[in-house]
This record gives structure tokens, sequence and C-alpha cells, in this order.
């Protein structure tokens, strides 16, 4: 073996010896770096929904709609796997908006077909959201402290 190979071989590497910081650093880094960019596209969502009168979104919307997108952030594809991530945060300020109003067409918003959001994927998008919540909350009656109720657990008795 060469010099230069030795010298290429000992430098030739992502992390010095001695450096504190690791692999789980530049993960975490990332991790951060990506939760980020979806709450900045958020907050450009949220600028362009002022355009619009019914979608303009509360504080308490904001808030609603930053907490899908932290809860969602590294999983935010497998809501819709071929679509942007900037229509599936367009889809929670929709779903958000939809539990206020009631009724809103996607039809009437020249933002919802920009992003290419139809009602197709915004229902597949939803009702993922919905499987996920179901599979991740038990369901409990009112006032109970015991989490194996046989009868209203979804993983457990028979009815």
């Amino acid at each position: 073996m060469s010099n230069i190979d030795f010298l290429v071989k000992n430098y030739d590497k992502k992390r010095i010896p001695y450096e504190d910081r690791g692999n789980e650093y530049d993960k975490q880094r990332k991790r951060e770096e990506r939760q980020r960019e979806l709450k900045d596209i958020a907050y450009d969502l949220f600028a362009e929904c002022e355009n619009y009168k019914k979608l303009q979104l509360s504080s308490y919307q904001r808030i609603r709609v930053i907490y899908l997108v932290e809860t969602f952030g590294k999983n935010i594809k497998k809501l819709h796997g071929t679509t942007k991530k900037e229509s599936i945060i367009l889809a929670f300020i929709f779903y958000i908006k939809l539990i206020e109003l009631g009724t809103i067409n996607l039809e009437d918003y020249k933002i919802f077909s920009e992003y290419g959001l139809t009602n197709k994927i915004l229902l597949l998008i939803i009702s993922r959201l919905c499987e996920h919540y179901m599979r991740n909350s038990p369901i409990l009656p009112s006032g109970s402290t015991s989490y194996d109720h046989e009868l209203l657990s979804r993983h457990g008795g028979k009815i």
C-alpha cells in the first residue's frame, strides 16, 4: 500500500475519530430539518389560504394543523404515497375547516386544484388519518380508568 492509499483510507471518512457527534446526531438533525421544512410548507399554505374567506384559519385551527403535521411528520407519505407533501398538509387544513363549517366544496377553491388535491385523494388521506387514530386510541366508556374492558376494547373481547 502506498502512502497516498494510506492517507486516502484514513481521511476519506465522514467522521473524524475524536469528534463527539456521530451518526445519531446527524439522523436527529435531519429529522428536525424535515419537521421544519413541513412546518414552513404549512405556514406558506396558511398565507395562501388567507386569500379565501372561508379558508382563513384561526390561531387554534393553525395549532391543530401544526399538531397533525408534527404527528405525521416522519410518516406523512404513508397517508398518500404519490401526492405531494403540500397536498397532504392542504388536506389537513381542509379537514380542520370541514369540522368547523360542515360543508366545503373543493371545486370552489383554486388552491386545491393548484396543488392537485382532488376529492378522491382527500377522502383517502382523511380515511387514513382516522384509521391511524382509531388504531392508536382505545375505545373506553366515559369515566373508565381501565384499559381492558372486554366489550369496548378494539383488541379485546367479542361482541
